[in-house]
């Protein structure tokens, strides 16, 4: 179960990274990791509820990143990345954005994004 919750927190800070790095040498590039440190949030995207990953996106990330477009933060969809990196971003956060802990987004409902922003071609394959 611990190495789960790692799993998942690093997982988020992936996505937290990725979100909101501000652009820039901040920004991880796509489909890869900062020093490769994303094997604590690798694995497949745990959900297939597009539609909650989606009102999560709404409620949390998309004033910065609009239907996965630049805005305040970089797009998500011009590079996508890993469900690894994605997870660690959120998790980790860096630049302008800020990490989102388990008890701010849930494992499962972080899981429901990444199914969402892949529908909408933000995860590298």
């Amino acid at each position: 179960m611990r190495a789960w919750k790692l799993m998942m927190v690093s997982a988020a800070w992936a996505l937290v990274l990725v979100g909101c790095g501000g652009g820039g040498a901040e920004e991880p590039e796509a489909g890869g990791a900062e020093g490769g440190e994303t094997s604590e949030y690798g694995g497949p995207i745990a959900s297939t509820d597009v539609d909650h990953g989606k009102e999560v996106y709404g409620t949390h990330c998309d004033d910065c990143h609009p239907d996965g477009q630049e805005d305040v933060g970089p797009s998500l969809i011009a590079e996508p990345h890993s469900p690894a990196d994605l997870r660690k971003q959120v998790r980790e956060g860096s630049g302008k954005m800020r990490p989102f802990s388990p008890n701010r987004l849930s494992d499962d409902d972080l899981e429901a994004m990444l199914a969402y922003l892949d529908s909408i071609g933000a995860v590298a394959k």
